[in-house]
């Protein structure tokens, strides 16, 4: 067995507890692909956030490394293994992403839902892109559905870490949502229990929620591409993810308590609904809402 593989189902079993658990519903070759694909994606993702003084010029590196089609120094220098099943149309979705990683290099401080989505997108939607690669799932169409429950994802991800994004000096929640509060503003008000404030953060939670279920519904349009085990899976990883969520709206959107995490017993429970529910769904082909993608103009063409 190659090596890789375990180690690749290691890091995936270690810092993809959601995803992890889902893929106990694949077969031993998706199982495999999609953990090679979540390591690469982790490896990237732990140099940007390495709280290394040489992040911005690693990424760009490794950007122009896989532009120029150099793989074998990705793992000679910064020991990632590039997907062998990413295929040359897929380099642009490995470019967007690393684009979003280098844009996490800065002070974050959206102002607008569209640098939301389009942040969203370049370091989630892509993700889902590859996933569909992973699975062996190529239609164009499917693609537009995985962009969206990339985003709804990682919308949920943001809700969850608003305090922690907080103390680095990022507020990806839109500027126009809360009156322009700062990150260190948001840390302060968390530590003073500054009502006012807690309050407007929650409400920007809240309808960051709202709009990251618009992309969980559009993406669970996507599962009918899939056969029905892969499928489960995919339903069952979107379901444990977007707990969190659900989680968070239960405890009015207390941010500032600590992050949401999801018991053994609620992923149980969350998979029994979704194994009953794909058997007895009926899914049928709908055409992909393209106003989701109306921030996306030249990152994604939809079919």
């Amino acid at each position: 067995m190659d090596c890789h593989v375990d180690d690749d189902k290691i890091v995936l079993k270690k810092n993809g507890k959601s995803f992890y658990w889902a893929g106990k519903f694949l077969n031993k070759e998706s199982i495999n692909r999609a953990a090679e694909l979540y390591s690469f994606c982790r490896n990237l993702d732990d140099i940007a956030d390495g709280g290394k003084f040489n992040s911005l010029k690693d990424l760009s590196k490794i950007r122009s490394n896989i532009k120029k089609k150099t793989f074998a120094d990705l793992e000679k220098n910064y020991s990632i293994k590039y997907p062998k099943f990413l295929n040359i149309s897929s380099k642009k979705v490995v470019l967007d992403l690393i684009d979003g990683l280098i844009l996490d290099q800065k002070s974050i401080l959206f102002k607008k839902e569209e640098e939301l989505i389009r942040y969203s997108y370049h370091v989630a939607g892509t993700v889902g892109i590859m996933m569909c690669d992973a699975l062996k799932c190529n239609n164009d169409l499917a693609k537009s559905f995985a962009i969206d429950l990339g985003i709804a994802m990682q919308l949920t991800n943001i809700a969850r870490d608003v305090l922690e994004d907080a103390k680095m000096g990022r507020r990806y929640l839109p500027g126009t949502w809360i009156q322009n509060i700062s990150p260190k503003e948001i840390v302060l008000a968390a530590k003073t229990n500054d009502l006012k404030k807690i309050h407007m953060i929650s409400k920007g939670i809240k309808k960051l929620l709202i709009l990251a279920e618009q992309y969980y519904l559009s993406g669970e349009k996507g599962f009918t591409f899939l056969p029905f085990n892969t499928r489960v899976a995919i339903s069952v990883a979107s379901g444990v993810y977007r707990e969190i969520g659900v989680q968070l709206e239960n405890k009015n959107y207390n941010w500032q308590c600590g992050r949401q995490v999801t018991s053994i017993y609620t992923k149980i429970k969350i998979t029994l609904f979704k194994i009953v529910k794909e058997i007895f769904y009926f899914r049928f082909l709908k055409k992909h809402n393209s106003e989701l993608h109306i921030f996306l103009e030249n990152l994604v063409n939809d079919k």
